[in-house]
This record gives structure tokens, C-alpha cells and sequence, in this order.
């Protein structure tokens, strides 16, 4: 009969067996958007289903210990999610929790201060300013709670009326969009002073209306998606500058636009949870690219959060084809399947021009619009050309009617 030292042992070498046999399957296809034949843009890298995929071997490692049991932080319904220094911050509505993950340091934990006065109902979405001050919109408590860098309880922001659907914070002010009065709410960010309220205000275009997500540019734009399709542009002064987008699924349009994150560059990235994808435009909302489309290696599953970042490129280097130069990582949240965070790379690919096949596109965009013009002022001119006749063959026929009634007098 094996001994209890012999059974570990067993069992150690059992999950390193699993393990080399997962090493050693073959390999899935890369997935590269757009596809061939255009010049790659962004790859996806690999996806975080729970902290196995994070600390990776360290987790099984506590097997050979016996009595220790390894600490598992799972996800169960992501929703929210930011990103900094590393750091992965994930709302998870089912477990009421923030799970924290960083997987170029192999860490894995939770919010430490969600208990008590700090204890989460139903986080939704989480933003990190730089000061590393931690803000969790939870629409079940109707409130913002703010958590320190360590992940201690501070205090929450709140008012009647209040239902926090998203979040967002930059230099100077903590913004909450309130869903239940389609408003964003501007606080002081360190003191958490109200300051003022916008999203109802000028022309009904322009006005929120069950706003879902909202995002930051680089510029201090505020971007607000609605229910209804609409990306709207405000500046911090509650203005609103641009409306774009309405329901449906031709490209300048959303099924169920949520979040929407900037990166360094201003290129915006919108969220479609009911297209199961990730659009990318630039400053005009001009449509770049899109990604993360179902039935493909990679594919998301309603999804709702989305960050962006410049660091750690080193570490999610490893994960890319070996011709393919790391720009940025993006991290996407889907609310169900396996892949509860997909990792994506946006970069370029050795050997390619890509400004050369840009202004390929360019051109070739351009020969079509000048087609499409020339159709349009060709249709008008036979439409006029048309007119022209008709109008004439009345005036024929009046003319030819006048002799006749002439003769009959």
C-alpha cells in the first residue's frame, strides 16, 4: 500500500505528465486581424480564465506540500476592468468581488478591503487614477466606493438618486455616469467634492439616454456610449461636441455599444456586447479595424470591458509571432465561456510597409468615393435629363390640344 509520501508523489508526477502532454499538443493557428491578405494589425495572444493562468505553475507546485492547499482566485462574470502598473483590476458581478490579477508578476488576490463598510454588492466597473486610489461603481449599492492603493476601505461617493453604471478618472476629476438620470457627475478626484452634472442639457441629440459606458481620451474629451447606439463627445465642461452611430450593424453603427478606452495615440476602442466585437476609430469616427468576431480563434462572448496599455510589452512579447513588434496590449472582458479575459497585441508585423499600404487603401478608398460621386451626378443628370423630357411632352401635348379645342368652338 503506498505510503502518503508516495501518493503525493504519485499525484505530482501525474500533473506534470498532464502538463508536458498539454506542452506538447500541437499548436493552434495564429489569429491575426484583419485577416490576409491585409498586413496584420493585431494578434490575439491568450486568454485568462482564472488564476491557473496567471501564476501558472506555482499554483500546482502545492501539491508536493500535502496539507497546503493552493489559493485559487477565479472569475465567474467579469463585467469592468482596468489596468495599471501591471495590474489587472476585474469586477466580478456573481462573486460581488474585484479580483486582481498581474501575470507578468504571477500574482493572483482580491480587493482586500471588500468586507465590511467597503464589502461590494454588484461592482460593475472600476477605474484607477494615477495615484493608484481605486474607484468601484456598484450599481447594487447605488454608490461609488474608493479603496486605497493597498485595497483598504476609504469611503463612498453617493447621492439620492444615484445608480453608478461607469467610471472613469483622470487628473483633476472622478467621473460617474449615472444611468438612472442619464448624467455624468464630476467630483473633485482627491477630495471627492461634487462639482457638476451634464447629459441633458442642449439639443435632444445630444442628450444621454440609458447610457451604458464611458471613456476618456487624452485630450479631455468624455465619451459616453448610449442604448440606443450613440457615441457622444463632451468636453469637461459637459458640451456636448459630436454624436455619432446609431442602432443596427452597418459599420458606423452598434447593437449595444458598452465601454470605451483610448490609448495613447487617441485611437478609440468601443465595445459592441450584442456584435461580440471590438471596433477601433480614429478622431473622425472613421472605422479602422475591428476584432474579436465570433468564430474565430479568440472570439468574445458578450463582452462588456475593455483596457488598454504600454507596459509590460517585454512580458506579452513571448506570446506573439516572433515577426510581430508589440505596440500595445489589450485586455477584453466576456461575460461568458471560457475566455473570461481575452489578451490581444496590436502591432506590426517585420518586412511590411505599412504606410504604404495605407495610402494603398487610402487611393483606393478615394477612386471609390470619386465612382461612387460620378454614379450619383450621372443618375442625377438622367433623372434631370428625364424631368426635362416629361416636361416637354406635356407642353407637346398641351400645344396639340389647343387646335382642337379651337376647332370645336
Amino acid at each position: 500500500m503506498p505510503t502518503r509520501t508516495g501518493t503525493r508523489a504519485m499525484i505530482a508526477s501525474l500533473v506534470v505528465t498532464m502538463l508536458a502532454g498539454c506542452a506538447s499538443s500541437k499548436k493552434a493557428a495564429t489569429q491575426f486581424w484583419p485577416p490576409p491578405p491585409n498586413a496584420p494589425r493585431i494578434q490575439y495572444l491568450k486568454k485568462v480564465s482564472g488564476s491557473i493562468d496567471v501564476v501558472g505553475k506555482q499554483s500546482i507546485s502545492l501539491i508536493d506540500v500535502g496539507d497546503e492547499k493552493p489559493k485559487v482566485v477565479p472569475l465567474i462574470k467579469p463585467f469592468g476592468l482596468a489596468v495599471s502598473k501591471g495590474t489587472l483590476y476585474i469586477c466580478d458581478t456573481v462573486q460581488s468581488q474585484v479580483v486582481l490579477y498581474n501575470l507578468p508578476a504571477k500574482t493572483a488576490s482580491v480587493l482586500k478591503g471588500n468586507k465590511g463598510p467597503g464589502q461590494l454588492k454588484k461592482p460593475i466597473n472600476v477605474a484607477v487614477d494615477e495615484d493608484g486610489y481605486i474607484f468601484v461603481a456598484d450599481s447594487g449599492r447605488k454608490q461609488v466606493l474608493k479603496y486605497a492603493p493597498d485595497g483598504s476601505f476609504e469611503r463612498t461617493v453617493d447621492e439620492e438618486g444615484m445608480k453608478p453604471v461607469g467610471v472613469a478618472v483622470d487628473d483633476l476629476y472622478l467621473y460617474i455616469l449615472n444611468s438612472s438620470k442619464g448624467l455624468v457627475q464630476l467630483y473633485d478626484r482627491k477630495t471627492l467634492t461634487p462639482l457638476r452634472s451634464f447629459g441633458q442639457e442642449g439639443d435632444e441629440r445630444g442628450r444621454l439616454f440609458n447610457p451604458l459606458g464611458i471613456g476618456l481620451d487624452k485630450k479631455g474629451g468624455v465619451y459616453v456610449s448610449n442604448l440606443d447606439g450613440r457615441l457622444i463627445h463632451f468636453d469637461r465642461d459637459g458640451h456636448s461636441l459630436r454624436v455619432f452611430g446609431k442602432l443596427g450593424t452597418a459599420l458606423s453603427e452598434f447593437n449595444r455599444p458598452r465601454a470605451i478606452a483610448f490609448d495613447k495615440d487617441g485611437v478609440m476602442y468601443v465595445v459592441d456586447a450584442a456584435s461580440q466585437n471590438v471596433r477601433l476609430m480614429n478622431e473622425g469616427f472613421q472605422l479602422l479595424m475591428s476584432f474579436g468576431e465570433p468564430g474565430t480563434q479568440g472570439s468574445l462572448n458578450v463582452p462588456a470591458g475593455i483596457a488598454v496599455t504600454e507596459d509590460d510589452l517585454a512580458y506579452y512579447q513571448q506570446f506573439t509571432e516572433k515577426d510581430f513588434t508589440l505596440e500595445r496590449v489589450i485586455f477584453v472582458v466576456s461575460q461568458f465561456g471560457e475566455n473570461k479575459v481575452s489578451i490581444y497585441g496590436l502591432g506590426k508585423k517585420q518586412g511590411i510597409d505599412y504606410e504604404a499600404q495605407l495610402r494603398e487603401r487610402q487611393e483606393d478608398i478615394r477612386k471609390r468615393e470619386e465612382a461612387i460621386a460620378r454614379e450619383a451626378a450621372a443618375k442625377e443628370a438622367r433623372e434631370k435629363e428625364k424631368e426635362k423630357q416629361q416636361a416637354a411632352s406635356a407642353q407637346g401635348n398641351g400645344d396639340a390640344a389647343t387646335p382642337a379645342a379651337d376647332a370645336k368652338k
